[in-house]
């Protein structure tokens, strides 16, 4: 097994980006989630 040091570079940045996109559709998934609880149970 060789070590490419370019494709894990490439890998681990791809990985970080998937990584904060999921971060960032859950962030706004619990904001609606909040918004819509204080809407519908306040």
């Amino acid at each position: 097994m060789s070590y490419n040091k370019e494709k894990y570079y490439e890998e681990h940045v791809n990985t970080w980006k998937n990584f904060i996109k999921l971060a960032t559709y859950s962030s706004v998934g619990v904001i609606v989630l909040v918004i819509l609880m204080a809407i519908f149970l306040l």
